[in-house]
């Protein structure tokens, strides 16, 4: 009863939006999850609601099976494809492809369907992208990870882990790509007691296993490269996951989404030269008291050919190496950001007549400019450029009248 209730509501405000996402069950089939948004309306009260309908089982891995599904789940719900305005998935590229996936096809149906990708997602791709080529960031996480197997796998290892450190090592999250700062901070406030935890186990009263995986990990963490990276991503992540808890706030607008991701880039970019050389000197200061050997262990980089020119051998010390890396790390992070954070952007300028900067205080010629060049009223074709216009102008006169501040008219 309640299904069709929620149902009936849809129907009742005509347009919406649809959100499928897809997650292995527990019985290690594909399943996706239908959730329909649309606005409640009931006297005075509006009301942007998201409701979950249905679990359907997925089969197919290409973007024509979840295509299929989404339409088919749709007509039996008696929503008519038509009606929707707005469509959103995770970012694998059989949902989100710009080219050939779901998306796509849905929006060669009925191209008034905007894709509005998930903005944490995203994020969390960003974060994944920026260090899966780079040898030694892949080599950093796969220790971090390995910590906490060794520890998590014996009883016995955890209660030596937690007589040595008040904070435990943490495992790294696939899904919300933000929770390696947690793993990452609790490694760096207690570090020394992580080796001092590490060192009690390679005992000889520890059994074989015990003892060897410990000292292959203390080789592993006794190291430049790891103290380097243990300094850099906690900057990094700490960031990320501020972001990241903000973006799912409840009734959070779309500006207001792409300003924090504008504000993370900021950060990205404006910070870029002091997060690498703290992160150096943070190593560097590190292996001097601890007494870490800073050599370089014959590591050579062939500089690349350029056309013309002989091969020549360009040695990196142990720093140069480092800064190339994490400027490397950075400035893909930053890409990743600019191309996956398009999407929202284009969204916003489709709609910058309506969002509050431009309602409140944008020059009439300005919200004229907007309206025109925009396909909001194309999209919903029941209103005019006319019509907006002549509502934006009529709310500011009620501003005005009411004596309404600029501060309580952007709540």
């Amino acid at each position: 009863m309640l299904r069709i209730n929620i149902l009936a509501d849809i129907k009742k405000a005509k347009y919406f939006g649809i959100l499928f996402g897809s997650t292995p069950h527990i019985s290690h089939t594909d399943q996706m999850s239908e959730v329909i948004r649309y606005v409640h309306i009931e006297g005075d009260s509006v009301e942007v609601r998201e409701s979950f309908l249905s679990f359907f089982p997925i089969a197919g891995k290409t973007a024509n099976e979840p295509t299929k599904d989404i339409l088919s789940i749709l007509e039996s719900d008696g929503l008519d494809i038509n009606f929707c305005r707005s469509q959103g998935y995770d970012n694998a590229a059989t949902m989100a492809g710009i080219h050939g996936g779901a998306q796509k096809k849905i929006k060669e149906i009925n191209p008034n369907v905007l894709f509005v990708p998930c903005a944490n997602h995203s994020l969390n791709l960003f974060g994944v992208h920026s260090f899966v080529t780079n040898s030694l960031c892949v080599t950093f996480f796969g220790t971090v990870e390995k910590l906490y197997c060794f520890f998590s796998l014996s009883t016995h290892r955890w209660e030596v882990l937690k007589e040595n450190m008040n904070l435990t090592v943490k495992r790294l999250s696939q899904t919300r790509w933000s929770a390696h700062h947690d793993a990452v901070k609790s490694l760096k406030k207690q570090f020394e007691k992580l080796i001092i935890a590490l060192e009690t186990l390679t005992d000889q009263r520890e059994n074989v296993d015990t003892r060897g995986s410990a000292e292959v990990l203390l080789k592993a963490v006794w190291d430049f490269y790891f103290l380097g990276y243990l300094s850099f991503w906690c900057d990094v992540l700490e960031e990320v996951k501020l972001t990241q808890k903000y973006l799912p706030t409840e009734g959070i607008s779309l500006e207001k989404c792409t300003v924090k991701l504008n504000g993370l880039k900021l950060f990205l970019r404006g910070q870029r030269n002091e997060i690498v050389e703290r992160a150096i000197q943070y190593a560097t200061t590190q292996c001097e008291e601890m007494g870490i050997s800073m050599e370089t262990r014959g590591r050579i980089r062939r500089k690349k050919m350029m056309p013309g020119e002989m091969a020549r051998d360009a040695g990196l010390t142990m720093q140069e190496e480092m800064r190339r890396s994490m400027f490397e790390c950075l400035d893909r992070f930053s890409l990743e950001l600019d191309a996956r954070s398009e999407a929202m952007d284009n969204i916003l300028s489709m709609f910058a007549a309506i969002q509050p900067s431009y309602l409140l205080s944008a020059k009439e010629e300005q919200l004229q400019g907007s309206i025109s060049n925009s396909s909001m009223t194309k999209i919903f074709n029941e209103i005019s450029n006319e019509d907006v216009m002549v509502e934006i102008m009529r709310l500011r006169r009620h501003k005005e009248a009411a004596k309404i501040t600029p501060e309580e008219a952007n709540i």
